[in-house]
């Protein structure tokens, strides 16, 4: 039987983390060949498109299934081929040269090729099933745009959450921003019609209350000060986001504690660093401390600019 060539791409400067993940969860898969964050993988077993898009590989922007590798002339000769074979709704350009992509449609769903550069005149067609909020190799740079008033970069990682994973959030929703200062992710949520309550000893970029006079406050303290008795009398708090420089065994474990005793939370965004407390072998840990807290809705992923860090959304099922 002919080995499947299963193909990824991820970020350029986690390509290392993406390849350390695999070999912990598909040592089984024969690395075949990578440059400019682009890996192929040999596996014995076949999977079908659907099976491999959800296959949850963290460090991965992109999954699919190697069709064809050559020149752009061979290329453009075999195409019509492959794509009487598979019928794609859109196609993608990525070139990892120069790291950057130019996107078909990216709102549909379904079969999907990726025409990838790797090389002068070397590349490689590919096939995946994509969803909607899939995103191409930016390579660092988000496809949010950035406000020039927003206060920090947080703003675009937290815009690249909501695009990827969609969480079903209500209208009316109340968001904990912990660490907000300076407020990137604040500026973002409230531009989206959301109330914040925001925690940090340092104050947020004063644009935050002059652009949003109402549904804003600020507790400033600490995230390791922060108690249940500090949030009585504010609205119910249903969603927490997570972004700080903290050791991630420590705050999650403490953020935990406190969502115990606050039972109108149901969702949980958490940015986890890729550090020297944290590697690719611990990351099922972090999921194993969400489980047992009672959160079973549990997506996570590698989002542009998320440079040696993933996200993850955890959710309390209704």
């Amino acid at each position: 039987m002919q080995e499947q060539e299963i193909y990824l791409i991820g970020l350029i400067h986690n390509i290392g983390l993406l390849k350390e993940e695999m070999a912990i969860h598909f040592p089984n898969w024969r690395f075949n060949y990578g440059v400019h964050g682009f890996v192929t993988f040999r596996s014995e077993v076949e999977y079908k498109l659907p099976d491999l898009r959800e296959m949850n590989i963290t460090f991965s922007l992109v999954k699919g299934v190697s069709l064809f590798r050559g020149t752009w002339a061979e290329l453009d000769q075999r195409r019509e081929h492959f794509e009487k074979k598979h019928s794609p709704v859109s196609t993608h350009y990525w070139n990892l040269l120069e790291e950057k992509g130019e996107m078909g449609d990216r709102k549909v769903r379904g079969t999907v090729f990726d025409i990838i550069r790797i090389a002068n005149d070397d590349y490689i067609l590919g096939v995946r099933m994509q969803v909607r909020g899939d995103f191409a190799p930016y390579s660092g740079s988000s496809p949010i745009p950035m406000p020039e008033e927003a206060p920090s970069r947080a703003y675009q990682k937290l815009g690249e959450v909501f695009k990827h994973f969609r969480p079903l959030v209500a209208h009316e929703e109340v968001f904990l921003d912990i660490g907000c200062s300076p407020g990137g992710s604040t500026f973002y949520l409230m531009e989206k019609g959301f109330r914040v309550v925001g925690v940090d000893p340092i104050p947020v970029d004063p644009i935050i209350t002059e652009k949003f006079p109402e549904g804003f406050l600020q507790l400033g303290q600490s995230f390791v000060e922060l108690k249940k008795k500090h949030l009585l009398g504010l609205p119910p708090v249903g969603w927490i986001v997570l972004d700080v420089e903290l050791p991630i065994f420590n705050t999650l474990p403490r953020l935990l504690k406190l969502v115990s005793k606050l039972d109108s939370v149901i969702g949980l965004i958490v940015t986890v660093k890729m550090n020297l407390e944290m590697s690719v072998d611990k990351v099922e840990e972090v999921d194993e401390l969400l489980r047992n807290a009672n959160f079973t809705d549990i997506k996570k992923g590698q989002l542009p600019s998320h440079n040696r860090e993933y996200c993850i959304i955890a959710k309390k099922r209704d």
